[in-house]
């Protein structure tokens, strides 16, 4: 009973001092990285197809700075995508997620590529069918 009692008070001293260590404020290179891997997360309102990360207009600065202070305010990823995605609308995310309104994005390309090679492979089959009549 006393090894059970000292095994549990290690597994929870241990999963204490993981928590406290992931819920650390980031400082430093991490934040920078953070700053860094969130910018890519998100579309420039500005430049056509670049991410935040890639554009070097004002409001991509601008944006980034606020990312960069938010994280430094303790905000994570999640609060701070939304923040922004508040702001600006769904369209600031450079990769939309899976919503009914952005379905068709997600199921158009498949659908065009099965109904393609569908089409090919009929269209082989009509042909060798003809040939061999």
């Amino acid at each position: 009973m006393l090894k059970i009692r000292k095994i549990l008070m290690l597994a929870l001293l241990s999963a204490a001092l993981c928590q406290s260590a992931l819920c650390a404020p980031l400082t430093g290179q991490a934040l920078r990285t953070e700053a860094t891997e969130i910018a890519k997360l998100l579309r420039c309102p500005a430049s056509v197809n670049l991410t935040l990360y890639e554009s070097e207009s004002a409001i991509a600065s601008e944006l980034k700075a606020q990312i960069y202070l938010q994280l430094q305010q303790g905000q994570d990823r999640e609060a701070i995508i939304d923040f922004i995605v508040q702001r600006y609308g769904e369209q600031i995310r450079y990769k939309p997620a899976l919503t009914a309104g952005t379905a068709l994005l997600w199921v158009a390309p498949w659908l065009l590529l099965v109904g393609g090679a569908l089409g090919i492979g009929l269209r082989y089959r009509a042909r060798r069918n003809k040939t061999s009549n």
